[in-house]
């Protein structure tokens, strides 16, 4: 009875967040994680929206869960690696982390694609770090995150294109291109 009882809680659970169940051991009751997430009934990618998590691969194959970051300001960089601009702003995110604080900021770049198009693999992040800065976290990622309507991913129109999430991790703004003025004054406002 008592996992029938779980399983009915798990399924309540599912949604746009994580769903962490935690059993603090196997004879106590469960404790559901009381992460703002948990309450949402939706998630999505306009301006207002809690974000939805995603969970990608970073250039050590580690998995980085975008949530696992609620409290700070999250600036995703959605960029390509054949995209000169993409190229020319890799070391932005070690100047924010410093300017502004690593403990109040995250500069998270996904890569949506590879010099030829095709999504990149683990050899392409680690080159992408070797070729452009030391900046980390550098993510695979694919066009399944995008969408230009921001119906079903973030609405790229152009490469690099920028999501910048709140500390309750609402969109708050975002950019096709690159403003690092308008992005400073971005963070500074959600500071």
């Amino acid at each position: 009875m008592r996992y029938i009882f779980q399983f009915l809680i798990a399924l309540l659970c599912i949604g746009c967040g994580p769903a962490d169940l935690k059993v603090e051991d196997d004879s106590s009751d469960l404790v559901v994680d009381s992460r703002p997430w948990h309450t949402w009934s939706e998630c999505g990618y306009k301006i207002g929206d809690n974000v939805c998590n995603f969970t990608l691969k970073d250039q050590d194959g580690e998995d980085f869960e975008l949530y696992d970051h609620y409290g700070k300001i999250i600036i995703v960089d959605l960029s390509t690696m054949w995209c000169g601009v993409c190229q020319s702003i890799v070391g932005y995110g070690e100047i924010f982390a410093n300017d502004y604080g690593s403990e109040n900021i995250v500069w998270v770049t996904i890569l949506v694609e590879d010099e030829y198009g095709n999504p990149p693999d683990q050899s392409d992040l680690t080159r992408w770090i070797d070729e452009y800065g030391s900046h980390k976290p550098v993510l695979a990622g694919d066009r399944s995150l995008v969408d230009p309507l921001a119906e079903e991913g973030y609405p790229v129109t152009g490469w690099p294109t920028f999501a910048i999430i709140n500390q309750e991790m609402q969109i708050a703004y975002g950019i096709n291109g690159w403003s690092e003025s308008a992005i400073r004054g971005w963070i500074t406002a959600l500071l």
